[in-house]
């Protein structure tokens, strides 16, 4: 499994001579896999660095992407309308994401791409993309096979299937052993309106990467959480704000402190953490010696086990081998 980031800046994009180290797109991470079929791409959110991430989709001569949305919050959604997806009519586009408030994947984009806020109707291009309500995330699992492509099941049929050793359907008669695919698993953020995070497992290597964008702290791990991350080979967390700015202004911002993710990481046996979503004011500086630095010295106070720590960038590939 590899992990790129195309966008790791929370709120809004940036673009100034300090932050050229950790860079100024909001939200998009590429997920690879060898679980994924040939030309099929796997993203996570369409904040701004969705575009560059087209430019290079174009460049391989990819013929189909899946985008599973955290949340519709604009740094995570801004990026699609100007992107190559919505347009060329050859690729096959499908999005997943939280249903609420009556709104979906579908009725997010028939409100944002549409005059007077775009000069494009999403109703007019929009024949080539698919889109995917997903109302209940805790309950909802998500597969991907190389051959079979990409299946959802309720996590009560995934797990009867599992224990009756049969295997897994996908389309049509075809059905595979979960032991060849990525399963995703899903689980609830603590963020203002329903906000997802996602596990990845690629069960044929057993790595595993864990994303979490956009969760405030809490007083402690709730267990369903907690299962939600264990062992994570790679976790990466919304980390935007210092201690001290959280606790004079940021409270109730949904989003996360140095030593929140640090304890985080460190209850459910990570073996690293990638810590993202920065601040728009946050330098390159202010990120390494005000995010980055007490991160490391809070892991290495509290514990002696080890936990590789860093601050995730624009255009950063991860191989988990």
């Amino acid at each position: 499994m590899e992990i790129t980031f195309y966008g790791t800046r929370g709120s809004t994009p940036i673009a100034r001579e300090n932050s050229t180290i950790y860079g100024g797109n909001t939200t998009c991470v590429r997920i690879h896999s060898t679980c994924l079929p040939k030309g099929h791409w796997l993203v996570i959110d369409t904040g701004s660095g969705i575009v560059p991430l087209s430019w290079d989709f174009t460049k391989e001569k990819a013929k189909a992407v899946s985008i599973l949305f955290s949340h519709y919050h604009h740094d995570h959604t801004q990026g699609f309308a100007l992107s190559a997806f919505p347009y060329a009519q050859e690729i096959a586009v499908d999005l997943y994401g939280p249903y609420e408030h009556g709104f979906g994947p579908r009725d997010i984009f028939l409100t944002l791409m549409r005059p007077p806020f775009f000069p494009v109707h999403f109703g007019e291009i929009g024949s080539h993309i698919n889109c995917h309500n997903i109302e209940f995330p805790n309950s909802t699992i998500l597969l991907v096979h190389p051959i079979g492509g990409l299946k959802v099941l309720t996590r009560e049929s995934f797990e009867r299937l599992l224990e009756k050793g049969k295997q897994l359907p996908f389309q049509g008669t075809q059905k595979f052993d979960v032991s060849e695919c990525m399963v995703m698993r899903m689980h609830r953020s603590n963020h203002p309106e329903q906000t997802i995070s996602y596990r990845f497992e690629e069960r044929p290597t057993g790595k595993v990467f864990v994303f979490v964008t956009d969760h405030e702290n809490q007083d402690g791990i709730p267990q369903r959480f907690f299962q939600h991350l264990k062992g994570a080979d790679l976790l990466v967390m919304d980390c935007q704000f210092t201690r001290a700015r959280y606790d004079a202004v940021t409270c109730g911002w949904g989003h996360a402190t140095p030593d929140y993710v640090v304890h985080v990481a460190q209850k459910v046996g990570a073996k690293s953490l990638g810590i993202t979503h920065h601040d728009p004011p946050s330098d390159d500086d202010f990120i390494n010696n005000n995010i980055l630095i007490p991160a490391r010295r809070h892991a290495s106070s509290v514990s002696a086990a080890p936990l590789s720590i860093f601050a995730c960038r624009d255009y950063m590939k991860i191989e988990l081998s």
